[in-house]
């Protein structure tokens, strides 16, 4: 789990705890946490934050699946972004696209 108890600084003066959040959008709808285990949490430079989830129903130990979510708080409501399901090979593709492009 993120750092449950960690504070946001998001927008001025509204302070949010990632659990807080990992919970609003479970409430939402948005992520069921039967379904969804949170692993990181990472606030991003323009005030959003990175939510990391592995899937716990789907996939296993050598070939999880994970869930990238990047959500906005506006106004004490949590605002999904994007949201992106992926596994390592995916990461490992994406790497190695970049890396080439660089090399062009």
């Amino acid at each position: 789990m993120p750092e449950q108890g960690k504070s946001l600084e998001l927008s001025g003066e509204t302070k949010v705890k990632i659990r807080e959040i990992i919970e609003r959008l479970n409430d939402k709808g948005e992520v069921s946490l039967d379904i969804w285990k949170p692993l990181s949490a990472r606030k991003s430079s323009d005030g959003t934050l990175d939510l990391l989830y592995r899937n716990r129903v789907v996939g296993s130990e050598k070939d999880p699946v994970f869930l990238w979510i990047y959500v906005n708080i506006v106004n004490e409501d949590v605002r999904v972004l994007e949201k992106i399901t992926f596994k390592k090979e995916h990461v490992k593709w994406i790497t190695n696209s970049i890396i080439t492009l660089e090399k062009t």
